[in-house]
């Protein structure tokens, strides 16, 4: 999932929804609406497959922290990037 093309596609598609006379700060508004509706989901599915990683490899822990360790890293990454798009 490219976040950044589908940040950028959706607020291509705002732009194009919205009138030509629709006031800034409300479309900024619902552009932070939207940023945190992707951050929830993002954490939301984060927290889901880490759960599932650590159940899956319950004996073989040291397995499951290395996984939880790459999750954690490109979660870290996606809400930096997500946060520089802003």
């Amino acid at each position: 999932m490219n976040l950044e093309k589908l940040t950028a596609r959706v607020s291509q598609e705002l732009d194009t929804a919205f009138p030509a006379d629709f006031p800034v700060a409300e479309r900024e508004n619902i552009m932070g609406i939207i940023h945190r509706a992707m951050l929830d989901a993002s954490k939301r599915t984060h927290r889901e497959m880490k759960e599932t990683a650590i159940i899956c490899c319950g004996p073989e822990a040291d397995l499951s922290h290395k996984i939880q360790e790459q999750m954690d890293k490109k979660r870290n990454l996606l809400i930096s990037n997500l946060m520089a798009m802003r």
